[in-house]
């Protein structure tokens, strides 16, 4: 399963989170559970 990390959204802020559209997500969460709905590889 691809992770929130994998995303061409995702702003990494450390190791375990980042931003996605000002949202702080963690780097593992599951791309089915995008809190955006927008996961795209990058």
């Amino acid at each position: 399963m691809p992770k929130c990390s994998e995303c061409k959204f995702y702003k990494p802020i450390d190791e375990t989170k980042g931003d996605c559209f000002g949202h702080e997500v963690p780097a593992g969460l599951d791309s089915d559970k995008c809190p955006q709905k927008a996961f795209r590889p990058k």
